[in-house]
């Protein structure tokens, strides 16, 4: 009897704009910051998995190992390698693990509501931009349906749209595309608005506005792993 072996598929990290919003929800005060640190969690989370899968595992056995060497890298930033103190390097280790309900109520103690318009930039609804941009409610709901523009979920039911994405009452060319690639339209108008080092710190939707679209799209997919 042939007995048929189950392959694992390969591990996947987070993409890692999804590391960025939870950075920056986190600290939205903070936000050019927490954008950084989210691309540099990001990256270090995306090596970590590409490793092989024996290396990976004596990573993750000792996590002390990864914050050693994570250390090490930023000291090298600031000295010569020559002058770095390998024993100065160790870490602090983990603490206890806690328990569920504990875990749950310092998350809730962290946790702050932040306004859309905080991290999303002017934003208006559908009354708004009917009243003030001449864009009709059923125009509207026929993009949104189409996804052509991207509506951010303000409360449990109503929608509000960034205004950043409209030029001449019109939906930006492309918007489309990279909420296609994206598929969360929060994520999607986050890495829109977000400078991108490969556009020379240009953010996404600059570029769109710049007739851009193909270098943008092109980049939407190579970020968030689409063929």
């Amino acid at each position: 009897m042939t007995v048929a072996v189950r392959r694992s598929s390969p591990l996947a990290s987070p993409p890692a704009q999804e590391i960025v919003e939870m950075f920056v929800a986190r600290n939205p005060e903070r936000g050019s910051e927490a954008r950084r640190l989210g691309r540099t969690a990001a990256a270090i989370l995306d090596a970590l998995v590409k490793l092989p899968a024996e290396r990976r595992g004596e990573l993750t056995a000792d996590p002390k190992a990864i914050r050693e060497l994570v250390r090490k890298v930023a000291d090298r930033t600031v000295e010569s390698p020559s002058s770095t103190d390998a024993r100065s390097l160790a870490g602090e280790g983990l603490a206890a693990p806690l328990v569920a309900a504990e875990a749950g109520r310092r998350l809730d103690a962290y946790a702050k509501p932040t306004p859309v318009e905080d991290w999303a930039g002017p934003v208006a609804g559908s009354t708004v931009l009917e009243r003030d941009y001449g864009i009709a409610r059923s125009t509207l709901h026929q993009w949104q349906q189409q996804g052509a523009v991207i509506g951010l979920l303000k409360g449990t039911r109503h929608h509000s749209f960034p205004l950043a994405q409209f030029i001449d009452g019109r939906p930006v060319e492309g918007v489309r595309d990279v909420l296609h690639l994206i598929g969360s339209p929060r994520t999607a108008w986050l890495w829109l608005m977000e400078p991108h080092p490969e556009l020379d710190d240009r953010a996404p939707l600059e570029v769109l506005k710049a007739g851009g679209l193909r270098e943008v799209r092109d980049l939407a997919a190579r970020d968030y792993g689409q063929p």
